[in-house]
């Protein structure tokens, strides 16, 4: 007795692209963090960039803090409050959005500059990625020796990726906690107390401030019981 199993061409071409391993090497991710920074330089620029009196709620000649830049969303507990604040930090992230990335940047500047051990490390880890990809285009003699052949591509890869893992995780793992912490609490804080009817009322507005920017964005305030 012959048996005979048959299958479907989408079930056989379904397993030959599970056994197919996913490309990736180091420039396939630089494109992909390129692709990243490029959209986000589209929003954020030095036109974009709000005064700090403006970000800070700051009036007056003597620059004091105005009573009511900063407001809690809602002053009761009902059933609007999460759609109060979801408006209100939605408004001010498109309004303020390069001054929390210049916040963001000087945290992460001042948590580098307090690990310089971090620092160290992470240079050392570059210069063996980036004489690690020399010696895959190029040849070094030393004393006559072909020091390229030392170690195979692939070996030095599994090194440097080893490293690499270690680096991250026993250097730069408390400072990056220790970013997001900082950073997040300080751009969420502003981002939810920032009133922006006191932005409308005492400075540029955010139709005024949209419509000198290249790309046109309109944010739009609603005054009343939403903000």
């Amino acid at each position: 007795m012959t048996l005979v199993v048959s299958g479907s061409a989408d079930d056989v071409g379904t397993m030959n692209a599970s056994n197919k391993a996913i490309p990736f090497d180091t420039e396939t991710m630089r494109i992909h963090v390129g692709s990243v920074f490029h959209r986000l330089s589209e929003r954020v620029s030095l036109e974009s960039l709000r005064p700090l009196t403006l970000f800070l709620g700051l009036t007056g000649p003597s620059f004091c803090l105005a009573p009511d830049a900063f407001t809690p969303p809602s002053q009761k507990l009902d059933k609007t409050v999460l759609e109060k604040l979801q408006a209100r930090v939605t408004l001010n992230f498109a309004f303020f959005l390069t001054n929390y990335a210049v916040v963001a940047a000087g945290c992460a500047i001042v948590v580098a500059l307090m690990n310089p051990g971090m620092l160290f490390f992470l240079g050392i880890v570059y210069g063996a990625w980036w004489l690690h990809e020399y010696l895959i285009h190029n040849e070094i003699d030393f004393f006559g020796y072909n020091f390229s052949r030392l170690l195979s591509i692939s070996q030095r890869s599994t090194i440097l990726t080893v490293l690499t893992m270690l680096v991250l995780s026993f250097k730069c793992l408390v400072p990056l906690l220790s970013f997001l912490a900082v950073s997040g609490f300080i751009i969420l804080t502003h981002a939810v107390l920032r009133d922006p009817t006191q932005i409308e009322s005492t400075g540029p507005t955010f139709n005024d401030e949209s419509d000198g920017e290249s790309s046109g964005e309109e944010v739009l305030v609603e005054r009343g019981d939403v903000i």
